[in-house]
Parts: C-alpha cells; structure tokens; sequence
C-alpha cells in the first residue's frame, strides 16, 4: 500500500521529461541541448557559474513547487483526523464518514487524463496556480460548508479533489520546460517528495491544532497556507528560463518541438485496452490503491472506535505506518535492480516478484488485524496492531519496482497516456472502497468484515491477475 501514487507520479514525470528531450532532440538536431546534458566543457562552465551566483531560479521554481505538494497532501489528510470530531459532533453514521472522506477523490479522479492536456495548451504553471488555488478555497469553506449539511462539505472536497488532481502533470510540464536533462531526477523527486513530507506534517499537525483549537483549525489553517502560495507563485516567474544558460535556448526549442510531435501522433487508446499487460497494470491499480485508499481515509478512525484512543493519538499512530513505507522504499529499487543486472532476472520476473510481495504480504497482514481487532474498543494490543500495519505499508512499498515501473516497461512514449489511464482506475477506490467501507461497518459493526476482509480479497485478486498477465516487454504500438 505505498505511495498514495506518488511512486507512479514520480516514475510517469521523469518519462515524460525524457519523451519531451529526446523527441525534440530528433525532430529539431539540437546538438547544444546534447552538450548541455551531457556535461561538455560549456555545460560544466554554466554550473560553475550558477554556483558562484547562487540558488539558480530553476531551483527556486522546484522549491516552490516541492512546497505546494506538501500543502497538497495536507489538505488531503487533514479531513482523515478531522472526521473523527466532525462525526461526533454532527451525528453522522459510519457511512456517512465514508461518504465525506471519499468525496475528495470524486473530482481527483476526474482530472487524471485532462490534466495533462490542459497543462500542454496553457503552461503547467498556470495549471499548477489553478490547481492550489481551487483546492484551497475548497478547504477553506469547508467548516460552514459542514454547518450546511453532508452534501454541501462533500462539494467542498470535491473542489478540493479537482484542484489535487491539476497537480501531477502542471508540475511535471513546468519541468520539461525549465529543468535541463542533467538534473531531471533530482527535480522531479524533490518536487513529489513533498507529498510524503506532506502527510507527515499534516497528520502531525492535525492532532494537536484540533485539540487545541477545534477541527476548524486544521481547514482553516491549511487553506490559508495555500492562498498564500499563490500569491507569492507568481513572483517567482515559473514560465521563464534561467538567463545566460546555453541549454535554456534549446530546452524550450526542445519541449516545443516535442509538443508538435506529440500533436501529429494520436494516443493509442484502441491498442491500450486491447493489451492483457495493460489490462493486468489497470486491476493492479485497482487493487492496490483499495487497499492504500481505504486505510488512509479509515485508519484514524479505526484507532478511535476500535481502539479507544483519542484524536490527538489516533493521528499520531496513523503517522507510523507511512514512516515504515518510507524506509523501506530506499531498499526496494537497488534490490529490484540488482535481480536484474546482477542476477539474470528477466524484468518480467522482477516486476511480479515485486508486486507479488506488495500484494501478498498486506494481504495477510490484512487477515491477521482481522483477527486481532479487539470486539471492546480498547482491549486489543495496541502495539501488536500497530506493528503489523506498519509491517503491511512497509511491504506494499515493493510495489514501486513492479506495478509502479510497468507503464514505462511497456512503452516508453505513451507512459504518460498509460499512467492516466491505469490512475483513472486506481482513483476509484477511493470513491467506492471508502464508501464501502463505511456501510459495511453500519450494517456489520465490525471493522474485519468492514475494513479487513474486503482489501485481503481485493489484493489476493489483483495478486492472481498481474502474476498471470503482466509483462514488460515493449509493445508493438509504442
């Protein structure tokens, strides 16, 4: 259960970053681009110039787009903690809570493929201001929006999906243009990095503003934060290059020419849907992502009702689970790789060895909470609970070198297209699983049939379909 699709955003980013310099570099012969990323004697001159000059603007540019991913997942997990004093003073049921906590990926789910196309016609900077400055006026009606009813605060979160939706391909454009190929790596995961800096401050923050200042707090308080990126956005010009930089000239002849191509040569959609590798890649999407989704909307409530605690601890134990994905990750890519060049692993192994892990494993981590939760809030093992979910997030991390890796595996021109598609399909968990979830635990009153038992059957599913269909072998239509 890694990554909230931060891995594949970060994975489709540096693709889309590459398809933007080389197509360009073909179609437009521009040798300086070459030299530049290539580390020729002009290019070396450049960086040593930068650094006597200090923080080159590109950088600056990354900086504030590194920020606005953090607030992105702030906004995003604040309604997680919230919900839980939300529902005991408004009175809602469980499924009422699903409902509010899954109306977020109502419109998240909606601008996964437009994102990108808007982003290429406007300029991604201009995308990206869109993006923050809709989520945060979303957040920020939020509090009365709940006074209204369920229906007006889900609106709100649906704003606020639409905006967190804009994020991933406006910041990923921003870069093609500005960011020169020998720092593409670097960029782009400074920048997705804020998204799990991002859930940790929030949900550090949220326990302690709420106990202290009311669930309130947290919406206002976020909000805020993001209208004021917006102001400063601006100021820090994201639409233009570094001055005096031979490789800026031929990166925005680059990124155009690249835009033209793109232009003349129509997605494949057909060939996509009629691909068993591309089909195996959108259940695992599924799959994984009911499993990530219903736990990250669920787990604060899940130590409050089942296990007695309160808000301020709920949000602090929700913390350690995504800490345990977090040092597993550095692990997962050397290994993967390793098996490969190294060892002689076909890549196709490699992938459903290590999606196999991240399916397997949380599955049975699944199982084992299922049996563990306790019947009286209070009574279970806390730390045993505890321990096991953060084992299942650590071991969902492995999913980064299989499903996660497989778009780019089959084609490296349209792993942007792929990526959209497949996150379409995994953004539908986060409607239907949270939902779900939420009945279930109405009609059943109890969190393993609820909670536990639905994403076990959901990972073993997608476990049997991308073992039996996935491939990394480049398709005919790349």
């Amino acid at each position: 259960m890694a990554g909230d699709d931060q891995a594949s955003t970060i994975y489709t980013a540096l693709a889309n970053l590459e398809d933007s310099v080389d197509d360009a570099d073909a179609a437009a012969a521009a040798g300086a681009a070459a030299g530049a990323a290539s580390g020729t004697p002009a290019a070396t001159a450049e960086a040593a110039a930068e650094q006597q000059a200090g923080v080159p603007h590109r950088w600056r540019v990354v900086g504030m787009m590194a920020l606005s991913f953090v607030l992105c997942n702030m906004d995003k997990v604040n309604m997680s903690v919230a919900v839980i004093p939300m529902a005991k003073e408004l009175g809602w049921t469980a499924m009422e809570r699903g409902l509010v906590s899954s109306s977020f990926f109502w419109g998240y789910s909606l601008t996964q493929i437009p994102a990108g196309w808007v982003s290429t016609s406007i300029g991604g900077a201009r995308v990206l201001f869109a993006g923050v400055a809709l989520w945060s006026l979303g957040t920020l009606i939020a509090p009365p929006a709940a006074k209204l009813g369920l229906v007006a605060l889900c609106a709100t979160r649906l704003f606020v999906g639409l905006g967190e939706g804009l994020a991933p391909s406006s910041a990923t454009n921003v870069m093609a243009r500005i960011v020169p190929e020998r720092e593409r790596a670097r960029a782009v995961t400074t920048v997705f990095g804020g998204l799990d800096v991002g859930s940790a401050v929030g949900l550090l923050l949220c326990g302690p503003l709420i106990h202290w200042f009311g669930w309130q707090s947290v919406f206002y308080l976020f909000a805020v934060l993001g209208l004021v990126w917006c102001l400063a956005w601006p100021l820090f010009k994201p639409e233009q290059q570094d001055e005096g930089g031979g490789w800026a000239c031929a990166q925005a002849a680059a990124a155009a020419a690249a835009r033209e191509a793109d232009k003349r040569r129509p997605v494949p959609w057909g060939a996509f849907l009629r691909s068993s590798p591309v089909w195996a890649i959108i259940v695992a999407h599924f799959c994984f992502n009911w499993g990530y989704y219903t736990l990250l909307a669920w787990l604060p409530s899940y130590f409050d009702m089942a296990l007695g605690l309160n808000v301020e601890k709920s949000s602090l134990l929700t913390l350690i689970p995504y800490v345990s994905m977090t040092l597993m990750t550095p692990l997962v890519g050397p290994i993967a790789d390793g098996l490969a060049s190294k060892h002689g692993w076909a890549v196709t192994d490699v992938r459903k060895l290590c999606q196999g892990i991240s399916f397997a494993g949380p599955a049975l981590c699944m199982l084992a909470l299922a049996l563990l939760t306790p019947a009286t809030p209070g009574a279970g093992p806390i730390g045993l609970i505890v321990g096991v979910m953060s084992l299942a997030f650590a071991l969902g991390a492995w999913s980064r070198a299989g499903l996660y890796c497989n778009h780019q595996d089959l084609s490296p021109k349209y792993a942007g297209a792929l990526l959209g598609l497949s996150n379409t399909a995994g953004a539908l968990p986060g409607v239907l699983g949270v939902t779900f979830a939420g009945y279930l635990l109405d009609q059943t009153g109890s969190w393993a049939h609820a909670l536990f038992y639905p994403t076990a059957a959901c990972q073993l599913l997608g476990l049997v379909v991308y073992t039996t269909f996935a491939s990394s072998q480049r398709q005919a239509w790349d």
